[in-house]
């Protein structure tokens, strides 16, 4: 059934596509956008300087269709930059993202807006399918979202930070704009993994967030992504990002709830994932883990007293640990 875009019950929704290098799949996310039982949609895409034909055919569909509208960065500027340039451009009630190499059910929209309003939550979240493009399967990933399986989630900012940890993929997720707006949430520039912060802040802001078991959204893998990277300089992004949330959830007055600790705890996490990282990257690598150390010194009195006492460790210790060998130190006092 075909939702009445007419109807004033049914609120404008914008659907927010970056787009870089994907002219192989970019007419079947396209399409399946247009597909929506629910009529009433934006579709704003960013052309992140694709250097293939991703461009012509966002010309070409934004010629034929009404709905799509398209904007250009100048230069590659990343995902995060493109997804903040999209929100900029948003003009719905709610928004959703859409990677535009993968491709989402006809229900999609309808069925994650109606959970919206039925729930009058602020965030909507459903499951997905993984089509493996090397070995040709479609299979569902199945999530244990603990938090989440209950209709109305607890408020507890730890048990949020453990539902947005589990996962963290911005592009499952219907939210009210006015949530983004009112807390100028965004996503962190030239960083990878760049979902996890502003998904652990949209969730302790929300009032209510709800999730469908239904497989809505298909999520390509096996695919040589211009957004893929080596996996230091994933560890990497990861601490940057970590920094990046304890620092806002600092600023932003968190500090006397749980998910604080929660966060600086991760961080200390994310200094020993780096205990492996190659030669060609210790220095700067080094450089970042000693800025981590000194930031968890400085807030470990948010900690409990064990934590407290292995990062105050770790700070007198650092000063006396080689180039490299901080995220070995930290990973002993684990």
């Amino acid at each position: 059934m075909v939702v009445n875009s007419m109807s004033s019950q049914n609120p404008l929704i914008s659907v927010l596509v970056p787009v870089y290098n994907v002219q192989h799949f970019l007419p079947q996310c396209l399409d399946s956008i247009l597909g929506q039982t629910y009529d009433n949609i934006e579709i704003v895409c960013v052309n992140d300087c694709a250097t293939d034909k991703s461009g012509e055919i966002l010309a070409s569909y934004a010629q034929k269709y009404p709905k799509i509208q398209v904007y250009c960065h100048n230069k590659n500027l990343g995902l995060a930059c493109a997804r903040n340039t999209l929100l900029q451009h948003a003009k719905g009630e709610y928004i959703c993202f859409i990677d535009s190499d993968d491709w989402v059910m006809p229900e999609y929209v309808e069925h994650l807006y109606q959970m919206a309003r039925k729930n009058k939550a602020d965030v909507v979240r459903c499951r997905y399918l993984i089509q493996d493009m090397t070995y040709g399967t479609l299979t569902p990933c199945e999530k244990k979202y603990k938090e989440f399986l209950k209709p109305a989630p607890s408020h507890d900012s730890a048990r949020r930070f453990y539902a947005a940890l589990d996962d963290t993929q911005a592009w499952l997720t219907l939210i009210r704009t006015e949530i983004i707006r009112k807390y100028r949430l965004s996503f962190l520039p030239h960083a990878i993994a760049e979902d996890f912060p502003f998904e652990v802040l949209l969730y302790q802001y929300a009032k209510k967030v709800v999730f469908t078991e239904k497989h809505l959204y298909v999520y390509r893998v096996g695919l040589k992504s211009a957004l893929s990277a080596d996996k230091s300089r994933m560890a990497r992004d990861i601490l940057v990002n970590m920094l990046n949330l304890c620092q806002t959830l600092k600023d932003r007055g968190f500090t006397q709830k749980a998910v604080f600790p929660l966060a600086l705890s991760y961080t200390a996490r994310a200094v020993r994932r780096l205990r492996k990282a190659p030669k060609e990257t210790r220095e700067q690598t080094d450089t970042l883990c000693r800025k981590a150390v000194l930031f968890l010194y400085e807030n470990r009195a948010a900690t409990s007293p064990m934590q407290r006492a292995k990062f105050t460790l770790l700070k007198w210790l650092t000063p006396y640990a080689g180039t490299g060998r901080v995220p070995r130190l930290a990973w002993w006092l684990h």
